[in-house]
């Protein structure tokens, strides 16, 4: 059964790891989006609008990283 929850472990701490470094690059890019007209800016969502840089890099982050697991 250790083997088991080591394997979980295991996932979870690359997850983890991905995430970790994954965000930031996605909090870059969505700020300088920002920067950017909205009208020609690109959203992770559609309800993108009025969500700090913070909450859509973290779902950026989260909608990217299963590609990663593959």
């Amino acid at each position: 059964m250790s083997s088991v929850s080591s394997g979980k472990e295991t996932a979870r701490l690359e997850f983890n790891l991905v995430f970790c470094l994954a965000y930031p690059i996605f909090l870059v890019a969505v700020a300088l989006s920002r920067l950017i007209p909205r009208r020609s800016r690109w959203s992770v969502s559609d309800q993108d609008d009025g969500k700090s840089i913070f909450k859509v890099a973290k779902i950026a982050t989260y909608n990217s990283i299963p590609f990663a697991f593959m």
